[in-house]
């Protein structure tokens, strides 16, 4: 027990107002009062069209009831043939890497070394800034600047820690020959990498302005990679928002709740995704300000405006009002929408049959309400489609009645299954640890998205090939960032050998006797010596400069290295 929560602390520096840190672990779970989100749509196991697993309530304007204010003359029962417009934008990557069929190059279109060098350097000054208010513990090295070459193995191993699971950090690093990853104490020391995820720093405090925004300390991560989003990649015309959740359970003024959710706590971040690959074009991290929710929409879809995309939405974004701004601006919107967003009040009173439908119109904005089942109505909106029914060739189990369904349903199911894959591959294998700092969460999230970013970059460019899961393009990536500037053969096993392993290997007994050969513990330092570990055992205090080469233990030649190789108690 002492052990885990040894390894949810990873001796965080919080040296400002904005990190929100807990002044005791016990105050996580303390209540977050009018932050809490509520659920706003129905659940998955009754709705008979696609859900979201994410749905949160936020306070908004348009919540209003707005009903009561419409204009019942302005709908109409006629429906118009839909022409749609022909999407005027272009799908695909803007700009090429040298090798398409290379990961590396690809990756380096969305994270380039100058953000190792940028976080490197404001780690460095935040350590400055804080080295005298911290006690240095007298086993732990003297801190040295972070390099951008050595912030990028950082980041590999962080890769590889989504991907190899382990209950603590520490065993990442154990010598146990059940659980042993030898990669991460040949990259860097554990103490070193705890040591730069200590001071992991992403903004200059003393810079920080008086009216400060709350994501401040993240909002230059923030911008690159935006930026880098809607530079490298163009949406194709079938759209949607999705909405992702951070997970964070410390004290934070913006954390929302989700009681339906299996992360109940989180950092809100919707964002815009491509309908078919799922990439990511555009977020906007939620920081507690008050914003309706049209005006969101608004800033996710900047910059798709006057190219005819087709956007498919939730009932919790979707409105009448909205529907015909975003027509203004040349994007069509498909989903469901809630009773009091001007939905007209002849379809909230309706009495249809199952699988029949009841529609009205507003200029190019369809209103139809389909009933799926005897208890269960759907509430639609749509300027893509019009009121057609369409026979899906499957009848009811319980009632043998063909099933019958708008087109807009139809849709709504196809591409707004997309917008769960983002969601999907980012949950797969995370490259975010344990801490008490919500900035450095948030930043490990956005690494994590610009990499699945590139995963799609290189399927689009690779669909000839064999498909790559994605679990081989992080490896290959790790495997890049662990080999830049990497250390010297010499230096590495300097590195392996700075302790002896607390486990016999398991193989010590097998009997190869060129596999176990006696070997120096320091190529480069002839002089150095260790404790032999067979005379150790024995309560005798001898050294050595001699090693085997497969078990890493420091052995005397003669006696000792026969009996460690031949006895099972020596």
């Amino acid at each position: 027990m002492a052990d885990e929560i040894d390894d949810t602390i990873i001796y965080d520096e919080c040296a400002d107002v904005l990190s929100d840190s807990p002044d005791d672990l016990n105050d996580s779970e303390e209540d977050i009062g009018d932050e809490k989100i509520e659920s706003g749509a129905e659940s998955s196991e009754d709705s008979e069209i696609f859900t979201r697993r994410i749905r949160r309530r936020l306070r908004s304007s348009t919540d209003s009831d707005e009903s009561g204010e419409e204009n019942s003359a302005q709908w109409s029962d006629f429906d118009l043939p839909r022409t749609n417009n022909k999407f005027e934008g272009s799908s695909g990557p803007n700009i090429f890497p040298k090798d398409t069929q290379s990961v590396q190059d690809i990756v380096e279109l969305y994270i380039r070394n100058d953000i190792f060098e940028y976080i490197s350097n404001e780690t460095n000054k935040y350590y400055s800034q804080n080295c005298n208010t911290r006690k240095l513990d007298k086993k732990n090295a003297k801190f040295v600047d972070v390099t951008a070459p050595e912030l990028r193995k950082w980041f590999g191993l962080a890769i590889l820690m989504g991907t190899v699971k382990k209950a603590r950090i520490d065993d990442y690093w154990s010598t146990n020959p059940l659980i042993d990853t030898p990669i991460f104490r040949k990259t860097m020391t554990r103490n070193r990498f705890r040591q730069i995820l200590s001071f992991l720093h992403f903004s200059d405090n003393n810079n920080k302005p008086d009216n400060a925004d709350r994501l401040f300390k993240v909002q230059f991560i923030i911008d690159y990679f935006l930026k880098k989003f809607k530079d490298n990649f163009n949406l194709s015309q079938n759209i949607s928002i999705y909405e992702g959740m951070i997970p964070w359970r410390g004290r934070l003024n913006f954390k929302v709740y989700n009681h339906k959710y299996n992360q109940k706590y989180g950092i809100l971040i919707p964002m815009l995704c491509d309908s078919v690959t799922g990439y990511i074009s555009s977020f906007k991290i939620y920081s507690g300000v008050g914003q309706p929710i049209p005006k969101t929409v608004m800033e996710l879809l900047a910059s798709s405006y006057g190219k005819w995309h087709h956007l498919y939405m939730d009932n919790y974004y979707n409105s009448v009002e909205l529907a015909e701004n975003l027509l203004e601006k040349k994007i069509r919107v498909c989903g469901k929408i809630r009773q009091n967003r001007g939905f007209p009040e002849k379809l909230k009173r309706t009495n249809i049959n199952v699988f029949e439908a009841c529609h009205q119109c507003k200029g190019e904005v369809l209103a139809q309400v389909w009933r799926a089942s005897k208890t269960k109505s759907i509430q639609m909106i749509s300027t893509i489609h019009n009121a057609t029914l369409t026979n899906i060739q499957r009848k009811c189990r319980k009632t043998n009645y063909t099933i019958k369904k708008p087109e807009s349903v139809l849709d709504y199911n196809k591409y707004m299954k997309g917008v769960d894959r983002a969601d999907q591959y980012l949950s797969y294998y995370p490259i975010y640890r344990k801490t008490i700092k919500w900035s450095k969460k948030v930043c490990m999230y956005l690494f994590n998205c610009a990499l699945f970013n590139a995963f799609c970059t290189y399927k689009y460019f690779n669909t000839e090939q064999k498909s790559l899961r994605f679990l081989d393009f992080l490896l290959k990536v790790s495997d890049s960032w662990l080999k830049y500037h990497v250390l010297a053969p010499e230096e590495n096993l300097e590195v392996t050998t700075l302790r002896k392993p607390h486990h016999d290997p398991v193989d010590r007994l097998s009997g190869h006797v060129k596999q176990h050969q006696l070997i120096r513990i320091s190529e480069t330092n002839k002089r150095k010596r260790r404790n032999c570990h067979v005379c150790s055992k024995n309560k005798k205090r001898r050294i050595t400069n001699l090693m085997c080469k497969s078990c890493g233990v420091a052995l005397h030649l003669g006696d000792c290295f026969a009996s460690y190789h031949t006895k099972e108690k020596y």
